[in-house]
């Protein structure tokens, strides 16, 4: 009967460690995928900077709606692109990442107790750990969607900008 109960323990035992290790994957992939974001964002930060130097030194100087135009179009994409760029910066800060114990403790938990208690032990801060990593892709994944719907509205922006000094050097000209 003993036989059976460690065998289930160490099935539990497994799970719980395999739930961990996916919600640790799952983790590390948000991260990957915020880091690419961010590096996306730094490129068009710096594209769409040359590309304002530029068009206000040819529009500013200008009169009209559509110079007015342009200048608040420019600015409503710079915010939104500063907006992007914060919350990927902060989807990717450093932080302290729950991580299973290690030490003298475990040691401890292993000479004293009986495999199936050894095993239900470290099943409990497996599915401890879990819970934990949950939050933390969580609160990773809110950051990470906030910074790509700022992506999103940044890319309209953008267009909308482009198409304006495209209209407002075909007039002039």
């Amino acid at each position: 009967m003993s036989e059976v109960d460690i065998d289930k323990y160490k099935v539990l035992f497994e799970y719980m460690k395999g739930e961990y290790s996916d919600e640790s994957d799952r983790y590390r992939r948000l991260e990957d995928k915020a880091i690419k974001y961010l590096s996306s964002i730094t490129i068009a930060v710096s594209a769409f900077v040359i590309l304002l130097r530029w068009s206000l030194s040819e529009v500013i100087f200008n009169e009209g709606c559509l110079s007015n135009l342009i200048i608040i179009v420019s600015i409503i994409t710079l915010i939104s692109l500063s907006y992007s760029w914060y919350f990927l910066f902060v989807s990717i800060k450093l932080q302290t990442l729950y991580k299973m114990p290690i030490g003298d403790g475990v040691v401890t938990l292993f000479k004293k107790n009986k495999l199936d208690s050894v095993y239900l032990a470290l099943s409990k801060r497996y599915s401890e750990g879990a819970e934990k990593r949950y939050k933390e892709y969580s609160h990773k994944l809110n950051n990470v969607q906030n910074g790509y719907k700022g992506i999103l509205f940044s890319a309209v922006s953008f267009i909308v900008f482009i198409v304006l000094l495209m209209v407002h050097t075909w007039s002039t000209t």
